[in-house]
């Protein structure tokens, strides 16, 4: 038994090594497993031999990087490769990174953040990267006023998708400069500053119509910002759209901010 075990343990590292810094799920080895001849009353003894001889390094619940003992490399290095794995492996109907995060890819900026904020359907769940980072999966729902409805499809009808160099989701330029402009810090401002860059490379393109719907369902406060941001610094066809927007859809409610 122990010849027959060390015979398949040997096709299985090798089926393993031939995929060299992939993300692997758990199912991705389990499968690899029994391919090589293992057997299912055997899987944990597969995964032991893996995490023994460091031929993978566990990155999250049921993620894994296939990595050289001998060469190493950082999980920031494969970190949108895993974030496109963890929104497949949890998420079926798929994930959408919302936040300050959108804003910044959206000005060319794919640096790794601490906390990663992704949107789905249904799903609630937080996961802790083996670096210490995170990624929170949420769900939307829109204001009291409208019922709270869920945001998915929404949210969904106005993603774009981008390369990182995995194909991921993204919140459309209106959902995510809205986003931004709901966060309120109190530090270095940093927020503001990417709202600056945002406005001055998108603001002529921004639509009326989406603007609209997400200030109905949930976006006043941030709307009301956007129009002393856009008066402030001087987008004046922004600042008269954002004041259609608050007297259409927003029953006229200009916030004091």
């Amino acid at each position: 038994m122990k010849k027959i075990d060390s015979m398949v343990s040997d096709i299985f590292v090798k089926k393993i090594c031939e995929k060299m810094w992939e993300i692997l799920t758990k199912k991705n080895l389990i499968d690899l497993w029994l391919r090589s001849g293992g057997s299912h009353s055997r899987v944990a003894y597969a995964m032991s031999i893996l995490l023994g001889r460091r031929v993978v390094e566990r990155v999250a619940s049921g993620i894994y990087l296939v990595q050289n003992e001998t060469r190493s490399i950082e999980i920031w290095q494969k970190y949108w490769q895993i974030i496109s794995k963890l929104i497949g492996f949890h998420t079926p109907s798929g994930g959408v990174i919302g936040w300050e995060k959108t804003l910044e890819i959206h000005l060319s900026n794919y640096s790794i953040p601490d906390v990663l904020i992704i949107y789905t359907r249904d799903t609630a769940l937080r996961i802790k990267l083996s670096d210490g980072r995170e990624v929170h999966f949420r769900t939307l729902v829109s204001g009291p006023k409208t019922g709270k409805k869920n945001l998915w499809r929404t949210i969904v009808d106005n993603a774009i998708s981008v390369e990182m160099p995995e194909k991921i989701q993204i919140c459309g330029r209106e959902f995510a400069l809205l986003e931004a402009l709901s966060l309120r810090r109190h530090d270095v401002g940093i927020e503001e500053a990417n709202i600056a860059r945002f406005l001055r490379s998108f603001a002529s393109q921004l639509d009326r119509d989406i603007l609209g719907n997400l200030t109905r369902l949930r976006y006043i406060r941030p709307l009301n910002r956007l129009r002393v941001l856009a008066r402030d610094l001087g987008y004046s066809d922004l600042y008269a759209m954002t004041l259609e927007i608050i007297r259409d859809e927003g029953g006229g409610c200009y916030l004091n901010l």
